[in-house]
């Protein structure tokens, strides 16, 4: 789940780098929260629904619900969120259905990714020389079609092609299997010694290439992330520069 934010400002900041500086702080955290950090839907089901908690004891926030594309764009098919707009009072929740529309026309052999947007919008103020605070939470929602159905406890990363390029100093991944694979972390070794990357989502039948401090190891964990919002640190032996998956 990502998070992005927005200011509004009563009057402009004669030191506005410094304040913001100084607010920083205290943005850590959204005062609007869904109940999970991705949304898996499957095509058997007909809608899914999301608790959104106000954890703001005194505010009540206005909160913009919707749907972009993997481009980024704003899309009202093949789901509709429900509500698009709504009032969440202080410490209350309430929830969001994302509802399969007839139309529905997605690729039957492998998952497709949508975002879902929660934009929390608090209270106008009237106090001056004041900042209000807009978060944006950004869901990955994945469409899982019938063809292609997880068993519970699957472990999707044992399905990579992982090859070790030596002189290029990099982990050639690829994917082929059906669903998308997030990898967070890459543990080398016996040491577990945590090579420096970029969290990077590889989609159905799609590759990535990660940067190596080493080659010489004989053991690769891949870290990624379940359906669950979880973490799985998946383990490979490496030989001749190819790993391959161990089923635990």
């Amino acid at each position: 789940m990502q998070f992005f934010l927005f200011a509004n400002t009563r009057h402009v900041f004669s030191r506005f780098g410094l304040a913001l500086g100084l607010c920083m702080p205290l943005l850590a955290s959204a005062a609007v929260v869904p109940d999970r950090t991705r949304i898996v839907f499957e095509e058997s089901a007909p809608s899914v629904s999301v608790t959104l908690s106000n954890k703001n004891t005194q505010l009540p926030f206005v909160v913009q619900s919707w749907n972009e594309n993997e481009a980024g764009q704003k899309v009202t098919t093949p789901f509709m969120v429900l509500p698009p707009l709504q009032r969440i009072e202080p410490s209350e929740s309430s929830v969001l259905r994302i509802v399969k529309l007839p139309e529905l026309a997605l690729p039957s052999d492998r998952e497709s990714v949508f975002y879902l947007n929660v934009r929390e919008i608090p209270p106008k103020t009237e106090a001056v020389n004041s900042m209000q605070i807009a978060l944006q939470s950004k869901i990955k929602l994945f469409y899982r079609p019938a063809a292609v159905k997880r068993e519970r406890g699957d472990d999707l990363a044992l399905g990579l092609k992982l090859k070790i390029d030596p002189v290029g100093k990099q982990l050639l991944v690829d994917n082929p299997t059906p669903f998308h694979i997030t990898v967070v972390g890459l543990l080398a070794g016996a040491e577990k010694t945590r090579m420096p990357i970029e969290t990077i989502m590889i989609a159905p039948r799609g590759s990535a290439r990660f940067a190596l401090t080493s080659t010489t190891f004989t053991t690769l964990r891949v870290s990624n992330m379940n359906d669950f919002g979880g973490q799985t640190d998946t383990l490979f032996n490496c030989s001749a520069n190819v790993c391959s998956g161990v089923k635990p």
